[in-house]
């Protein structure tokens, strides 16, 4: 009874980021239906047999090291967060069932769900003239107002969900969600980041097909080059295509080197503080809010030591979501990927990096778990 509760919980959860227009409202959301709750069954249920494989081990330490910067920084807050980050990953990976999180029906549900958000609040924005057809959409409702977190999403959900369109060869279905995909993030949002990932992750699709089942494969990818080649020569001279690409690379190079100059300033092993903001300017007049790179925000924040930990975690859990083929292994990687370009602080209240890197990670774990317990039996 409890598998059900929490994974309904986590579904109003995961819903919250696209239809609360308040960060209170998801934060409140896991307090009272996700953390409070899992708390008390993790204790009933003795840790519900998590820490019977090193990949839960390794998150201990992960964690448990956000420890020192918190004594550091002397921040009570900051204790709190780390709370908070190991009762989701616990509770994901030891109190939801595996199977229905990794179904054609979630997959399928989650990957429309967003691209309907994203192409509505469009149409929105279009009829009532707050975006002009051709531009970019710069902003959406909710949660996910920030559309590279926004396209890095429906990118994931588009791995997650594809290996079953594959499965049960829905290709019409599964050939709109490309398509709907990469117009979504190139001509609506016009997020280059989101492009990395998709190159990548079509890349990777490619690279698979290639290798299992090459006498079909290579045609057919030869047949959507050829495509992909006429789509861009008809869009070459288009003013968004343009638009694209004119923003150069939005700093990211010199942001890049600013804040690893500062962290290597504060030192490479405890970086600058979890509270640490640069008083620095991009091109002498612009304010730097955050890294917008996670392993950059990890090292600068809580030291070099900190930044190897997650390294480690990540590394397992994609070695183990390859050993099982997990698709939720493609969906981090392809947030991984993607967050070069974007991601702050991963230990903190509930963001728009929970269900990009922890959801996916804790998924993986709590396959891995259960697997484990097969074994015993």
């Amino acid at each position: 009874m409890s598998r059900q509760y929490f994974a309904a919980a986590l579904i109003v959860f995961l819903l919250s980021y696209v239809l609360m227009a308040s960060s209170k409202w998801t934060n409140n959301i896991f307090y009272v239906f996700v953390a409070l709750p899992g708390l008390v069954f993790l204790i009933k249920e003795r840790g519900a047999g998590l820490f019977s494989h090193k990949l839960s081990w390794a998150w201990v330490v992960f964690l448990l090291w956000f420890l020192v910067p918190a004594a550091i920084a002397g921040d009570g807050q900051f204790y709190k967060h780390i709370l908070y980050v190991a009762l989701f990953v616990f509770i994901v990976g030891g109190l939801l069932n595996p199977v229905f999180f990794r179904s054609e029906t979630f997959g399928r549900a989650l990957f429309w769900v967003i691209c309907l958000y994203i192409y509505a609040c469009a149409a929105y924005g279009y009829q009532t003239g707050e975006f002009r057809f051709g531009g970019r959409v710069g902003i959406l409702p909710a949660r996910m107002e920030n559309v590279i977190y926004a396209s890095i999403w429906l990118f994931c959900a588009l791995a997650l969900a594809m290996p079953a369109w594959v499965r049960n060869r829905r290709w019409i279905e599964a050939f709109a969600a490309v398509v709907l995909s990469v117009v979504a993030v190139s001509f609506v949002l016009q997020t280059r980041t989101a492009l990395v990932g998709a190159a990548f992750l079509f890349s990777a699709w490619a690279c698979y097909a290639l290798w299992r089942f090459p006498r079909v494969a290579g045609p057919w990818l030869l047949a959507f080059a050829v495509m992909g080649g006429i789509v861009l020569w008809v869009i070459k001279d288009a003013q968004w295509f343009h638009n694209l690409f004119a923003r150069g690379d939005s700093y990211r190079i010199e942001l890049f080197q600013v804040m690893v100059g500062e962290w290597a300033n504060c030192g490479w092993l405890l970086g600058c503080g979890v509270e640490f903001h640069t008083d620095k300017l991009l091109s002498g007049v612009m304010v730097i809010q955050h890294p917008h790179n996670i392993f950059v925000a990890m090292g600068l924040y809580t030291g070099g030591i900190s930044l190897v930990l997650f390294l480690i975690v990540m590394a397992m859990t994609l070695i183990e979501a390859t050993r099982l083929r997990d698709p939720w292994g493609m969906y981090l990687a392809c947030a991984l990927v993607m967050l070069n370009f974007d991601g702050s602080k991963l230990i903190g209240n509930p963001d728009e990096l929970w269900p990009l890197v922890l959801l996916p990670a804790a998924m993986v774990l709590g396959r891995v778990v259960q697997q484990q317990q097969r074994k015993r039996w």
